[in-house]
């Protein structure tokens, strides 16, 4: 964990997961970690988080976007978690241990015996089943992550998840905050549902919007989805005493986030600060990021929509063309050029050392192996400013790259709505945007980005175009059964996206948290929920 005083900005090496069968269930401490443990020696007051709202609903079971997430895990245990920046080991929360069959169809939970509710009820199994299982038929956004998932209890204190298909990174999706526990009798008064006929007839989420049913260190105060959240202290936490007797949530510009934190003196955290928004600011702030997100350009692959970019010749042409380490700068010193699609927060990032680089030798070859001359693109964009980067400078680099190669590109910037509308219709020939990942398991891009999967449709890259080596790639990645021969398979599925896929990854950018020098646990999380409130205390 980063000192006080520190601005230096964290850049976490991926690190393979270790690949067992049967996991020792490490439970996650109190003052740093996801809750058990030691009682903090002071409680603080009053932290204010300051961010940009993203948020439709506090209900576990369909939050999805990231001020829900932040505010959920604060609310909800789950049956693990994740400690600090580390999102390649899950560790136990609710649940001491759990196992899993060989081909990983099965994973059985042992539940700890001392946890409770906030209105003092304990967590049993049955609440753990509810939960996972109205998750799974709500049919909400989140319920994408837990697609073919069974859960149930064979024993008190015992809970079984099974899936569809071979998955070890079902620990890791179970971390996520929607998949956060409720009480499930509380639950039912109020209308929730977990059989088949939920996504019609579950009616709890509006209560939940308004107040917690959940186990975890802080209840709901008060939601106003427009301005601000408060949780308040669970003062009887069985994993000990909540870090602040408030946390309040506010709906804040980044420049004016920025402002606050140059002010600041106490108790004070910003979470949508990055690129150029973080100079300026107080040394005695602490900084930590992670890099979590990718920018990268697709090339569609169908000859009606465009002959130019359906030559995969021209594709490697512009891959070449690029100054990688020039693009990434312009997002901050933060960031890194790509190596591929999976960003260095995550298990299966390809290694620092395969960075791509610029060759404007390979891209007049390739260029002339196209057949094309003097070709001319147009790129498509979102007009938006992301993480305190101006999209408009990156396309600019791009432009300017592929011109020493002799391609032309013009720019398109587009209101982010009409982009996000653009991209569905999955006709743009040319187009550049950032992309994360739902949960923090990298085989979750193989399910968007493999040839036929939804994101390469956009594209026009079907798995007939692809071919039978790059399917191939991509299968191997999906029927993986333990998570270091994921990673090796997810990593050679990079290398081949490199040579012959209609996608450019460009570079690696972080997300980042600003925080008070007086605020312990203040750590940037790729985990999805930006920081672990749970964990934050006076230092």
């Amino acid at each position: 964990m980063q000192d006080s005083g520190s601005r230096r900005v964290r850049g976490a090496a991926a690190v393979a997961a270790a690949a067992a069968l049967v996991i020792a269930g490490c439970t996650a401490g109190g003052g740093n970690g996801g809750g058990g443990g030691e009682e903090a020696s002071t409680q603080g007051g009053t932290l204010t988080v300051s961010t940009s709202f993203v948020v439709n609903s506090l209900d576990p079971a369909q939050v999805y976007e990231a001020t829900g997430n932040l505010s959920v895990h604060a609310m909800y245990d789950t049956l693990v978690t994740f400690e600090g920046d580390d999102v390649t080991t899950p560790v136990g929360l609710l649940a001491e241990s759990w196992t899993s069959n060989e081909d990983a169809t099965e994973f059985t939970f042992q539940l700890r015996d001392d946890a409770t509710f906030a209105d003092g009820d304990p967590v049993t199994a049955e609440d753990v089943v509810f939960s996972l299982n109205r998750l799974v038929n709500l049919k909400g956004s989140p319920s994408v992550i837990v697609q073919g998932f069974v859960a149930s209890t064979p024993q008190e204190g015992v809970v079984v998840v099974a899936t569809a298909e071979p998955n070890p990174n079902v620990p890791t999706i179970l971390a996520m905050p929607a998949t956060g526990i409720l009480d499930a009798e509380a639950a039912q008064a109020e209308g929730a549902l977990d059989g088949e006929d939920a996504a019609t007839s579950d009616a709890a989420t509006t209560y939940l919007n308004g107040a917690s049913l959940g186990s975890g260190p802080y209840v709901l105060e008060s939601f106003d989805p427009a301005s601000e959240i408060v949780l308040t202290a669970n003062q009887d936490y069985w994993g000990g005493q909540p870090g602040y007797q408030r946390i309040v949530v506010t709906n804040v510009e980044t420049e004016t986030q920025k402002l606050t934190m140059q002010r600041a003196e106490n108790a004070q955290v910003a979470l949508d600060l990055s690129g150029r928004l973080l100079e300026d600011l107080p040394d005695t702030l602490q900084i930590t990021g992670n890099q979590d997100t990718f920018y990268f350009v697709s090339f569609h692959q169908d000859p009606a929509i465009s002959e130019v970019t359906s030559n995969l010749d021209f594709v490697r042409a512009v891959r070449a063309s690029m100054d990688y380490a020039g693009i990434a700068a312009l997002f901050g010193q933060e960031a890194l050029p790509a190596g591929g699609l999976v960003p260095s927060a995550f298990a299966g990032a390809l290694p620092e050392q395969e960075a791509q680089v610029q060759d404007l030798d390979a891209a007049a070859s390739y260029l002339e192996a196209s057949g094309i001359e003097d070709p001319t693109v147009s790129l498509m964009y979102p007009a938006i400013t992301y993480q305190g980067v101006d999209l408009g400078t990156i396309a600019t680099k791009i432009q300017n790259d592929a011109a020493q190669a002799g391609i032309t590109i013009e720019l398109d910037p587009q209101p982010i709505a009409s982009f996000l509308e653009a991209q569905s219709e999955g006709k743009v020939p040319f187009r550049f945007s950032p992309q994360s990942l739902n949960y923090p398991v990298a085989a979750s891009l193989v399910n968007n980005f493999a040839p036929g999967q939804p994101s390469a449709m956009r594209v026009g890259w079907s798995e007939e175009l692809a071919g039978p080596e790059m399917v191939a790639a991509g299968d191997a990645v999906l029927a993986a059964t333990d998570p270091e021969a994921q990673v090796r398979a997810i990593q050679d599925w990079q290398r081949l996206l490199n040579q012959d896929s209609p996608y450019i990854s460009l570079a690696f950018n972080s997300g980042t948290v600003v925080a008070t020098a007086d605020v312990a646990g203040a750590v940037y999380s790729p985990a999805g929920w930006l920081i672990d409130l749970r964990a934050v205390a006076p230092q």
